[in-house]
């Protein structure tokens, strides 16, 4: 599963612009450089939890040099990254353009990231030389096929040639993908379509760090989920955002370009095979990204501020304000996953808040009684919320349930042992248990930076969000084949709910 999230400056100082669209990338690139390089000299301060209990930051060492490597029955993680106290690590980038393949090395003689003027030279070598080359071969399709295929076909591709394994060595072994994208979205809806699903025959799937520039200047995320949580990428985006904000978006050092080496096209030895087998990709993953719907929702009635004033969680109000939508839309409650860390341990990462509870139900039906006083909306409002607080302090204290009872499941099959009864039970899939929440959800923190991902089951919704002072940011996605769901509907229920909920908090104390 991959996530995404779009780069926030697009909404304010990096307008559209197929003009400068090189001048963007160029800054974008020397900002995931400039972070890469405070992770290796390890100058990144440790996270925090809200109390201020330290964070583990193992998962940082995946986001850069790390590739999902597809394996016959199972896939393997591979990792080349280390800090310079560890010794030295591949430094080089992979860029896909119009179905080529280019690396680059963007390093000076002093270990210095290229400038962005420098890095603008190479971008638009690359742009350029491929938009005259035409079409590629687009090999790189072969990783957004199914899982067993790709195994397959990754086994052939090495088979043919050393050549071919020297240059899936050098992808697997780079610091990340820079997509050069030729699509121009039109709007936020189709940018974020393009971070999760995209032009397939431009991607690369396997990869934990994937960085995509369309030719009209937006920049959006592409990561695999696998390696790390969500945050890792929300921390990385934000730095970037502030760096970059602190420099009015535009770069403010040297303008000078030095000479470097531009960047070379890999070149793979193929067969009739391997041409079938792209062509056959192409068709399976097509049939993957246009069943996909993702949708952009700013709600800008308020945001976290206000919450704040009213002493309510912002995350817990947020929580049930999705449980109202879903229910006031679909006429029950659904189970539903929200992602609560457990970075508080070493090598932690998160466990699963069931938020859909006997409480917040409760509170829904009383929200859309309309015998319920305002008062008696408010005080069942603060009594789901509690709960909810309550059930997030218990998983992040390694007191949920799902991490464990999968544990339990993973021991089973690996001792071949019968599957435990629990895990057949009608009740445990209808509550979610293995991977089956109606709803899922997660918030993605207090900052501009916000994305998400697919929804987890074909009759549900993914819903992901950012709450920053005066607006809150979501991310919603659902699959246009179910006739249980529609994302438009969800996102329209949703306002409205923010909306009630608002009015409950707006009425005079006296009254409630």
């Amino acid at each position: 599963m991959n996530t995404t999230g779009f780069h926030p400056l697009n909404f304010t100082l990096w307008k559209p612009s197929i003009e400068k669209s090189s001048e963007y990338g160029s800054l974008n690139l020397w900002g995931f450089l400039d972070f890469n390089l405070a992770l290796r000299e390890q100058r990144l301060k440790p996270q925090k939890s809200y109390e201020g209990t330290p964070f583990s930051m193992r998962q940082f060492r995946w986001l850069f040099n790390c590739t999902r490597i597809p394996g016959r029955g199972a896939d393997s993680l591979y990792s080349t990254w280390k800090t310079k106290d560890e010794g030295d690590c591949p430094l080089h980038i992979i860029f896909l353009c119009h179905g080529h393949i280019w690396t680059m090395y963007p390093w000076d003689s002093a270990g210095k990231p290229l400038t962005p003027p420098e890095l603008e030279v190479q971008l638009r070598h690359i742009r350029e030389t491929s938009d005259a080359l035409g079409p590629g071969p687009s090999l790189s399709v072969l990783t957004c096929d199914t899982r067993e295929n790709w195994a397959q076909n990754r086994d052939w591709l090495k088979s043919l040639s050393v050549n071919n394994m020297r240059n899936l060595h050098h992808i697997d072994s780079s610091m990340l993908v820079f997509v050069l994208d030729d699509t121009t979205p039109e709007n936020f809806n189709q940018v974020v379509w393009e971070g999760i699903c995209g032009d397939t025959t431009n991607r690369w799937a396997d990869k934990s760090l994937s960085a995509i520039l369309t030719r009209n200047g937006y920049g959006v995320l592409n990561n695999d989920h696998t390696p790390y949580d969500a945050m890792v990428s929300v921390m990385l985006a934000h730095y970037q955002y502030l760096l970059f904000k602190e420099m009015n978006g535009k770069w403010t050092g040297p303008t000078e370009v030095r000479y470097f080496p531009m960047p070379t096209l890999l070149h793979f030895d193929m067969d009739a095979k391997l041409v079938e087998a792209i062509s056959s990709a192409k068709e399976t993953s097509l049939s993957y990204i246009n069943n996909i719907c993702a949708k952009l929702f700013i709600f800008a009635d308020y945001g976290k501020d206000f919450l704040r004033t009213h002493k309510l969680h912002p995350d817990a109000f947020v929580q049930m304000s999705i449980q109202l939508a879903y229910q006031r839309l679909h006429g029950k409650p659904a189970p539903t996953y929200e992602t609560a860390t457990t970075r508080q341990f070493y090598d932690g990462r998160t466990e699963t808040l069931r938020s859909c509870t006997v409480e917040s139900v409760d509170w829904v039906q009383t929200m859309l009684s309309p015998k319920a006083s305002t008062s008696e909306k408010f005080h069942k409002m603060k009594i789901a919320m509690d709960t909810h607080n309550c059930h997030m302090k218990q998983c992040q204290n390694g007191e949920g349930v799902d991490r464990h009872l999968f544990g339990l499941y993973v021991v089973a099959l690996e001792s071949g042992m019968d599957i435990p009864d629990l895990f057949m039970d009608p009740s445990y899939t209808k509550s979610g248990g293995g991977g089956n929440y109606v709803l899922s959800t997660s918030t993605v923190g207090y900052s501009p930076v916000f994305g998400g991902t697919s929804a987890m089951v074909p009759q549900g919704y993914g819903c992901f969000y950012s709450m920053v002072s005066d607006r809150m940011n979501f991310f919603l996605s659902g699959f246009k084949s179910s006739e249980e769901i529609n994302v438009d509907a969800f996102k329209n229920a949703l306002r409205a709910s923010l909306c009630d909920m608002q009015n409950i908090l707006l009425v005079p104390n006296s009254s409630l």
